[in-house]
């Protein structure tokens, strides 16, 4: 039998060519340039479409013609005219590119997709970086305004205080047209006429004490010379304050700082009780005080009705301050320029605030300067303005009924109230603190508000709000004037605020083994926190809020649990800083030590003091 020959290259050619005049000839498509399967359409403008994509732009612009350069003429799907070619629609598949007939092309096209794909990424990434560059100058810009905006306001402030001192003087007599007296022969001067010219000074003097005096009737104002006080301290803590904000440790330094805090943790506690022994057990407050000689003294508070001065260096009992009608809830103390007197500030569950001279190292007794009972309610803080001497003290009292109140005491034995700051509407203060540089002071709500007081125009600058409405029973501010930090009992966490944008920094949750915080200290350095509870004391890293660098934890009274009485109402306690501390510069600093005190027990804790 004879076997047929295979078919020359001419005749596949051939049968080729034949196959393809008699495929369905295909369109391509004008919306997407691919060819349409089995629904292509022709418009009445001679566009080529798929049937379905065009209905679906339609739908989505209205049924107007895409392709109507104007945008308006209509097209709807009773004027498509369908198309078939060669035989029935649809009956063969669309021919592939010519580029996808072979693996090569197919590894070029994904090549070149690729590329493009990387180009466009690319050019996301230029325009990202560039709209971040713009955001953030736009940023600066609204900053460098808002400041100008601020220096524009109190420049508009200072220019009405002029005019009302121009206006309250002679010029209304002048601005009336009302006569001048003039001195008829101003060129003869007799012996008379030379005493009445000596004793003008005295004359002008005391008509401007005068003034100022009428003026200081006006509580809601704090009196020129009280100012001019508190911006001269001013000008002198913001220097240090400036030093403790640029303050920037190495790694080495870090970690030795560091160390003496885990050197407390694993030192011997050393308890101290301090008060009456049969008044009821707890310590409510606490403050310190740092003499020149680097003698250190802390003043606690409690159920015994009295203030307690403690000289840590020598442990013992300095002052026993009495006096008060009920529980000493709150305590302030500084060291006057000679640290030879320590001013220490009172304020009492009867509604009295009380300014203390405490003379230190030699035999003079403390003497109680004067006392005021506060309009309404009762202190939740006390605190003697830095700009305080012995002959002139200033106290700020923030009162339960929501006003902060200033008391000076310039003589005498009491305390005069020049200035009373009250809060808008239903208010109630219950803790407070003042900002390092005097003129800021914070004062937390019993509905979680902190409310932000700006001392030298005597307006609220803003507000804070946290806690989830509860109370805020504890605030304290860092020594560089940057972060507050507050805490409730009501409410788990203490919260940590940037007060230079007055938004929420960190949320920090106190563990087990510290349990409902009731006190809280920066350290001097304001690179580390300390808050105490009823179970311990933790320190934690500034900025880095989470990271606790070591957990003090008291000892057992007695060696029983629940020997603690429980407190009433919020928590209350204490907790200071001592020490050389950790230094602003390499080589500075020395021995730490923290002070721990609470409500329900007797002693005040001590770590890191022999």
């Amino acid at each position: 039998q004879r076997v047929a020959a295979p078919p020359s290259f001419q005749s596949l050619f051939q049968r080729t060519m034949a196959a393809q005049s008699n495929a369905t000839q295909t369109f391509a498509c004008a919306l997407t340039g691919q060819s349409p399967l089995s629904d292509a359409v022709v418009t009445p403008s001679g566009y080529v479409c798929s049937r379905r994509l065009l209905l679906a732009k339609l739908a989505e612009n209205g049924g107007v013609d895409p392709f109507d350069s104007s945008g308006t003429r209509r097209l709807d799907e009773s004027t498509l005219v369908d198309l078939a070619a060669g035989g029935e629609i649809g009956a063969a598949a669309p021919p592939r590119p010519p580029k996808a007939t072979s693996l090569p092309s197919l590894l070029g096209m994904l090549q070149a997709e690729f590329d493009s794909v990387l180009l466009e990424l690319y050019d996301t990434r230029k325009a990202l970086e560039e709209t971040r560059r713009e955001l953030s100058s736009a940023l600066y810009q609204n900053d460098a305004a808002v400041r100008v905006v601020a220096r524009v306001a109190r420049e508009r402030d200072e220019a009405r205080g002029r005019l009302e001192e121009f206006l309250s003087g002679d010029a209304v007599a002048m601005a009336r047209g009302e006569a001048v007296v003039v001195p008829e022969e101003p060129q003869k001067r007799g012996r008379e006429g030379e005493e009445e010219e000596a004793d003008a000074p005295a004359k002008k003097a005391k008509s401007n004490d005068d003034m100022e005096e009428e003026a200081s009737d006006d509580l809601t104002k704090i009196p020129k010379s009280d100012l001019a006080a508190m911006n001269a301290t001013w000008k002198i803590v913001t220097k240090g304050r400036k030093s403790i904000a640029k303050l920037k440790r190495s790694k080495e330094e870090a970690t030795k700082c560091e160390a003496k805090l885990t050197d407390l943790a694993d030192g011997k506690e050393k308890k101290v009780n301090l008060g009456k022994s049969s008044a009821k057990a707890g310590v409510l407050c606490m403050a310190s005080a740092r003499a020149g000689d680097d003698r250190e003294y802390i003043v606690t508070g409690g159920h015994g009705k009295a203030a307690i001065v403690y000289d840590v260096s020598d442990g013992r009992m300095v002052a026993t301050l009495s006096g008060a009608g009920g529980d000493v809830s709150a305590v302030h103390a500084i060291m006057l320029s000679d640290s030879k007197t320590m001013m220490v500030a009172t304020g009492s569950a009867d509604g009295f605030a009380r300014l203390y001279s405490v003379p230190l190292g030699g035999e003079d007794e403390p003497a109680l300067l004067g006392s005021a009972e506060l309009g309404e309610g009762a202190p939740v803080n006390v605190t003697v303005h830095p700009s305080s001497t012995a002959d002139e003290a200033r106290v700020l009292v923030g009162s339960s009924e929501g006003a902060i109140e200033l008391y000076k005491y310039n003589g005498g034995d009491e305390l005069k109230l020049v200035t009373r700051l009250e809060s808008e509407g239903d208010v109630k203060y219950t803790s407070g603190c003042m900002h390092p540089d005097g003129f800021i002071y914070i004062a937390g709500t019993e509905k979680g508000d902190l409310i932000v007081w700006d001392l030298k125009t005597q307006v609220v600058a803003g507000t804070m709000k946290g806690h989830d409405g509860n109370s805020v029973d504890f605030i304290a501010i860092s020594e560089n004037g940057y972060h507050v930090a507050s805490s409730s009992g009501a409410s788990p966490g203490i919260h940590v605020w940037d007060l230079r944008k007055l938004k929420l920094s960190a949320t920090l949750a106190p563990g087990d083994n510290v349990g409902t915080v009731h006190s809280m200290a920066f350290d001097p350095t304001a690179t580390y926190l300390a808050y105490a509870g009823e179970g311990g004391t933790a320190v934690c890293v500034a900025k880095d809020w989470d990271r606790v660098v070591c957990t003090l934890t008291p000892a057992k009274v007695g060696g029983k649990k629940g020997k603690k009485k429980e407190s009433s109402g919020a928590p209350s306690g204490g907790v200071v800083w001592g020490g050389e501390g950790f230094g602003l510069k390499e080589g500075e600093g020395g021995k730490v030590w923290l002070a721990v005190g609470c409500d329900g027990e007797r002693p005040v804790r001590f770590w890191g003091v022999e």
